[in-house]
């Protein structure tokens, strides 16, 4: 499609969702604030790999010279380290980990009023982006989506809510582009980067993430029999279940808390 220019090292949906081009505010801020939101929400893993400079300012249409000095901070924080020579690059550092308590105090920061909106945001996008792709994708996106339906049985508990939500934002890029629309398809990834930290939360639960591979599952059935309203349909519940979660959530901390 065009959208981005992605690092031939990853060429995931997800990293996609973190190397949108920046629109507003303090460029090497944003730069900076959309890569560590990325590694606190599991979008980019320990140790990966990140695209180089001019591949970076590409995708996030900034300079190179504001990339640089980003990436500089990025290393004084200890979130990124750079090696030289023909391996050499940007990498996550490998202590780098998503942090469950912080994103707590994101949803607590947040009234119920921003949760829904948030949510209705991302519903709007994703109900739209199921039913284009009901009617334009091919085999090769069903195979993709398929890929993404669940992680690896073998991962322990530790990384298994991270492996969860890594997969689910994996799935709905993978509908993204498979409705070929590079509109929808961008505010989705800019949705997923932004929002990524909160839509973590829900896969700590083990019913939540059955629920949601059942459900992708239909949605996938429903985009290969070309079946735009059920695909619709299937990705509102989806939607629908996230926001139910995080609000019973957002209630029980917030009971939690005051009972303190």
């Amino acid at each position: 499609m065009g959208i981005l220019s992605l690092s031939p090292l990853d060429a995931s949906h997800s990293t996609a969702a973190v190397f949108t081009p920046i629109k507003s505010g303090g460029l090497v801020e944003e730069v900076c604030k959309r890569i560590e939101l990325a590694v606190e929400s599991g979008l980019l893993k320990s140790g990966q790999r990140l695209p180089n400079e001019i591949e970076m300012s590409a995708s996030l249409g900034v300079s190179a010279v504001t990339v640089r000095e980003a990436l500089a901070l990025l290393r004084d924080q200890g979130l990124i380290r750079t090696t030289r020579g023909r391996n050499g690059g940007s990498f996550v550092t490998e202590n780098s980990f998503p942090s469950e308590a912080r994103t707590r105090e994101k949803l607590l920061s947040l009234t119920p009023y921003e949760i829904a909106d948030i949510s209705l945001h991302l519903q709007a996008i994703s109900v739209a982006c199921a039913g284009a792709a009901a009617l334009r994708a091919g085999p090769e996106d069903i195979a993709s989506m398929r890929s993404h339906l669940r992680p690896e049985e073998s991962l322990d508990e530790a990384d298994a809510m991270f492996a969860w939500r890594r997969e689910a934002s994996e799935f709905m890029l993978a509908v993204a582009m498979a409705a070929r629309s590079a509109r929808m398809a961008r505010e989705l990834w800019n949705l997923q980067s932004d929002a990524g930290t909160l839509s973590m939360l829900p896969f700590e639960d083990p019913n939540f993430c059955e629920l949601t591979a059942t459900l992708n599952e239909s949605i996938t059935n429903a985009i290969e029999a070309q079946d735009p309203i059920a695909a619709e349909a299937r990705m509102r519940d989806l939607c629908m279940a996230g926001n139910e979660w995080l609000l019973a959530e957002y209630a029980r901390e917030a009971d939690l808390n005051h009972s303190l």
